[in-house]
């Protein structure tokens, strides 16, 4: 007796399904795609590790080797109530390429100053890009931010608490896209460092307060 035309068309479909999963998880063909892939990416990672190890990205830091506050205190509105930051903050900062025998292109930098996360502004002159920077070289740069931001209620309780304390933590972040280049083979690398400082309020007869001593910047992000 004949099957039903239904059952017929399933266990058709069932086959095929079968033939398909069968080709699909045919150890020799999962073994070819595999080393195919192994074939394609080998060379591209190797590549990357020799670049990586021989460019080293990771080892160069910014370093802020001293810093005059001149300003850090808040200004009152009309209704006596502390309503903006008035900031004068210049720094010297370190570039140090110790490579040997490699060059460092800057193709582009910014610097930004925070203060309890609020964005205090970029630095009042732009800093200058591109440049070429040669093996064992340091070079330094001033950047500097002055002006005003508005400020609220808690970040303003909390600059007096540490105005009352001696001391103030502000973050400088540099931004920073660099280019390695070896005969035809270069890579570009982005990177943001994070410069905290601690500094001493300036005095009211408006001495600035100056601080010594390097300060490493540390990479928080990078591509």
């Amino acid at each position: 007796m004949a099957d039903p035309p239904e059952a017929n068309d399933e266990q058709g479909s069932n086959g095929s399904r079968s033939k398909i999963m069968s080709s699909i998880l045919d150890p020799k063909l999962l073994a070819g795609e595999a080393m195919g892939c192994v074939e394609f990416w080998s060379p591209l990672g190797l590549t990357v590790i020799v670049l990586w190890l021989l460019y080293r990205p990771d080892r160069f830091h910014p370093t802020v080797d001293s810093a005059v506050l001149s300003a850090h205190h808040l200004t009152a509105n009309a209704s006596n109530r502390p309503t903006s930051l008035r900031y004068d903050l210049a720094i010297e900062l370190g570039l140090r390429n110790s490579h040997r025998r490699l060059s460092i292109r800057y193709l582009d930098m910014s610097a930004t100053a925070f203060y309890n996360g609020t964005r205090l502004g970029p630095t009042t002159d732009a800093l200058p890009t591109p440049f070429r920077q040669g093996p064992k070289n340091t070079t330094v740069l001033h950047p500097a931010f002055r002006g005003t931001v508005a400020v609220d209620s808690i970040v303003a309780a909390e600059l007096e608490r540490k105005l009352a304390a001696g001391m103030l933590h502000v973050t400088v972040r540099v931004s920073m896209t660099l280019l390695y280049k070896v005969w035809l083979v270069s890579e570009i690398f982005f990177y943001d460092y994070d410069c905290r400082l601690c500094l001493p309020p300036p005095r009211d007869d408006a001495a600035p307060a100056v601080a010594d001593g390097a300060t490493e910047c540390m990479a928080v992000s990078y591509l």
